[in-house]
């Protein structure tokens, strides 16, 4: 293991150019600038590939959010009043507020990019202005329970659509406007077990995995090589271990992250 794969499989934002306009979308605005996702990991069951796109694992009580570009095409000011999107299956995966900003100036130089996404909020849409050729942020926020209910192979798919409301040149309209990158599914998370603890931990869960395995391998792999990280060969195969604290450790198979334990031990672990 390296570090740096460690911590990518740990968390990773994504912020990218996505240009996919709405067919037949009439209205003053246009998508085509950065979007960016929220926070993945591979530990919840996250992927994404071309044929499926982003896949989510469930777990009950996770936010998760989503920012897209739009801009103002049209030759005057116009106020977006609300916002709307799907909500396909609100008893698993609910659209909870949606949110609209202004979408900063470009930085000069080498000015690091601003994140899209403000962070997590049930706060409801407030009217914002965007002058000719500017555009505004639309940030989704979602909320996750009830993850039984994805048994069996079950998903529920969340479309990269909305419904924007303004007004423009005196007049109230309404836009559908579709980023397909901005689409995602939710499928059912890793299966979670409380297992016995260990000597010198406090608690011990496993993940997709036995408790047998889990206690076998929490002892071996307790001590990293490298102070904060390392591998550990232990119950008939390799593991790729962090910190998730200082008394928190993770270890995981390093071929499939889904399949992992977390231990708290019960003395601060060493950093070197």
């Amino acid at each position: 293991m390296r570090r740096l794969a460690a911590s990518a499989s740990v968390v990773g934002l994504a912020l990218v150019s996505a240009a996919v306009a709405s067919p037949g979308a009439r209205g003053p605005f246009v998508p085509g600038g950065p979007f960016q996702g929220g926070a993945s990991s591979g530990f919840w069951g996250d992927r994404s590939s071309a044929r499926t796109g982003e896949e989510l694992g469930c777990r009950s009580g996770r936010h998760y959010s989503f920012a897209i570009t739009v801009r103002n095409r049209s030759g005057s000011a116009v106020t977006l009043t609300g916002a709307s999107g799907p909500n396909p299956d609100p008893h698993v995966v609910a659209r909870v507020a949606m949110q609209l900003r202004h979408l900063p100036p470009p930085q000069p130089g080498d000015a690091p990019i601003q994140p899209l996404i403000k962070h997590w909020s049930a706060a409801p849409v407030r009217p914002v202005t965007i002058e000719p050729g500017r555009s505004a942020i639309v940030q989704s926020n979602f909320l996750m329970r009830h993850c039984a209910a994805l048994a069996h192979g079950r998903k529920v798919v969340v479309p990269g659509s909305f419904v924007l409301s303004y007004r423009f040149s005196g007049h109230a309209g309404r836009q559908r406007v579709v980023e397909r990158i901005a689409g995602f599914s939710v499928i059912a998370g890793p299966i979670v077990r409380t297992c016995a603890r260990v000597p010198g931990s406090v608690s011990l869960l496993s993940y997709n995995i036995g408790c047998a395995t889990a206690r076998s391998a929490a002892p071996a792999c307790h001590h990293m090589s490298h102070g904060t990280w390392g591998s550990c060969q232990a119950a008939g195969r390799k593991w790729d271990c962090d910190l998730h604290s200082s008394w928190v450790q993770n270890c995981f198979f390093p071929d499939r992250t889904s399949r992992w334990y977390r231990v708290r031990w019960a003395k601060r672990l060493g950093t070197g």
